[in-house]
């Protein structure tokens, strides 16, 4: 991996009347209105690369408003350093230039955001954040908590399927890595409802098993004698926006308002659309479920599981159970319909053969802002519980062999039976 810019330099030099026409279009050189027009720029060393990058951060990262960085002080302290790269190049590693990214993002307050270098870095700032804080209990989630292998200890959520469920419908769909269950919580009439992504609406077009848990769920949300519903969104890391509207649009029969959501109408740090209303929509078989409602969450519930949180607190019976979510609120769309979101940067030529741009580096950012319906933007904080559950391994695994979840356990008295 060592020196990959400067072989990327020289293999790619040879490439392109592309890239000299770029140059001599005055398009491409306006205002950016599109943050798939991003990384235009062609970048033959390293000051180009992390000016391409500073430029692109300055116009189209959406949460600068609430975001401590400095972005003016960042180009002050690391222009001279990046300069100073090109002194001599070929001694210049790529694990020196992954460290001066690294500290360049790590404060950023997006939690969806990801810089990866074409030298096979990746940079995680709110990952790198979870993994060094004493507060995050990690030992647990190492993985997806719906693991497709129940008997994992690291999966203890994956467990209540079999520990604490009288009635239960389960669907694993292998092939996507997911799994859902619902069913009826022993020694009570509370419905429970648990899944590990947000792909829902597309694996009810897939998978048979994931159709029949949720036509199961589905009858019970109006069966008379359920007195209450549990949904836990516990180690889910998010996915489709659409499946909001499917989920909470299931209990509700008139749209629900959950907050604001803005983005970028310039290329200037703090030139932003006005705060539109965040809207869940029913859906067409919605009816208002007016009974005792608790979310389960954690520390690794991030995106659309925080969304879905939130949403839920909107019902006069809701409550959330666990700990607090990851904090990656802002929605992600694709990167044409806004002028701000993901993009690459450090165009370092376009092949001939295959007509292939290839980049030094691409961010994965948010392309909104969203602004819960209390005024407070929880990016980068996460979404407090309304009751604090801690969990750690001596709290699941008992003497005897005995498996409790101390989470669930506390969101099933919240129900009166």
């Amino acid at each position: 991996m060592k020196n990959r810019i400067n072989k990327s330099f020289s293999t790619l030099a040879f490439i392109t009347f592309v890239i000299c026409l770029s140059f001599s279009l005055s398009s491409c050189h306006k205002d950016v209105t599109s943050s798939n027009q991003i990384g235009t720029t062609y970048a033959s060393n390293y000051s180009q690369v992390f000016e391409d990058f500073w430029r692109d951060m300055n116009k189209t990262y959406v949460f600068w408003s609430v975001d401590p960085t400095n972005w003016d002080a960042v180009h002050d302290k690391y222009a001279p350093i990046f300069d100073s790269l090109n002194v001599n190049p070929g001694k210049t590693t790529d694990s020196v230039v992954a460290h001066y990214f690294k500290e360049i993002v790590d404060g950023l307050v997006d939690s969806h955001y990801n810089l990866s270098l074409i030298t096979g870095y990746s940079i995680s700032p709110s990952l790198d954040r979870k993994w060094t804080n004493p507060q995050f209990i990690g030992s647990l989630f190492k993985s997806n908590l719906h693991a497709l292998y129940p008997d994992s200890i690291n999966y203890y959520t994956a467990k209540v399927d079999s520990n604490y469920l009288k009635t239960k419908v389960i669907a694993y769909d292998t092939a996507n890595a997911f799994y859902c269950a619902s069913g009826i919580l022993k020694g009570t009439n509370t419905l429970y409802l648990s899944f590990s992504t947000f792909s829902l609406t597309y694996e009810l077009k897939v998978d048979s098993q994931v159709i029949k848990t949720f036509k199961y769920f589905m009858d019970q949300l109006v069966n008379p004698a359920i007195t209450g519903l549990i949904i836990d969104v516990r180690g889910n890391g998010g996915g489709q926006v659409s499946d909001l509207n499917y989920l909470i649009g299931s209990l509700i029969s008139s749209p629900l308002k959950i907050g604001y959501t803005r983005s970028k109408n310039g290329s200037g740090r703090l030139d932003y659309t006005p705060w539109a209303d965040a809207i869940v929509t029913p859906t067409t078989w919605g009816n208002d479920f007016t009974k005792p409602i608790v979310v389960l969450a954690d520390g690794l519930s991030a995106s659309m599981s925080e969304l879905t949180a939130m949403a839920l607190k909107q019902f006069p019976n809701a409550k959330f159970v666990g700990d607090t979510t990851w904090g990656a609120n802002g929605p992600l769309t694709q990167n044409s319909d806004f002028n701000a979101g993901s993009f690459s940067f450090g165009n370092i030529g376009t092949s001939i053969s295959s007509a292939t741009t290839y980049y030094y580096g691409s961010v994965y950012t948010s392309s909104t802002m969203f602004k819960y319906i209390n005024g407070n933007v929880y990016e980068g904080k996460g979404f407090p519980p309304d009751y604090v559950v801690k969990v750690g391994p001596k709290d699941i695994y008992l003497a005897n062999n005995v498996l409790k979840d101390p989470q669930l356990e506390k969101a099933i008295s919240l129900i009166p039976q």
